[in-house]
């Protein structure tokens, strides 16, 4: 990755829905330019989707929990919780709790039932919930800057860019 790479990356976290002919004017270069290199970051897995945002409040949710348990079996808990449509995320932690679940509900009683459902299904012990009061900051990874993307990870040292910019048809090297 180079300098455009992360300007690209930095344009396309502030919109995701941004059009490439909009991402072009703003970074100075061609609509190609944009697309391909875009396409070699989602080939390599840098860019894996974009989200969509929604209000909560107006689709009905009253609020939203963080929940940290301990279940025996972290990997099936796993695949249980992908299907519950009320959990929005899914942590694997460290300490004496090994899951967080984020949740989004519409009453009391919902909690109850995710909360016996932990117990029950899961069999999840030292259940800890906390409501969410707001939600002030929701983002993904940030972008890394220029400087940090030059340095190799824990080394301190500037990493060779070489074989990593794309060439003039766009290809990786």
């Amino acid at each position: 990755m180079d300098e455009l790479d992360l300007r690209l990356l930095a344009v396309m976290a502030e919109d995701p829905t941004e059009s490439y002919a909009k991402i072009k004017d703003k970074l100075g270069v061609s609509i190609g330019t944009v697309y391909l290199r875009s396409q070699r970051l989602k080939e390599w897995g840098i860019i894996q989707g974009a989200r969509l945002l929604l209000d909560a409040k107006k689709l009905g949710y009253s609020f939203s929990v963080a929940i940290r348990l301990y279940t025996p079996d972290v990997a099936a808990a796993i695949k249980v919780l992908e299907a519950r449509s009320e959990v929005s995320g899914v942590y694997v932690l460290t300490g004496e709790q090994n899951l967080m679940v984020h949740a989004y509900l519409r009453s009391v009683n919902e909690l109850n039932e995710l909360i016996q459902f932990f117990q029950q299904s899961l069999k999840a012990e030292r259940v800890e919930v906390q409501i969410i009061l707001d939600e002030p900051i929701q983002r993904g990874v940030p972008v890394p800057s220029v400087e940090m993307s030059s340095l190799k990870a824990g080394t301190g040292k500037k990493s060779s860019s070489r074989g990593q910019k794309p060439s003039s048809k766009g290809k990786k090297k």
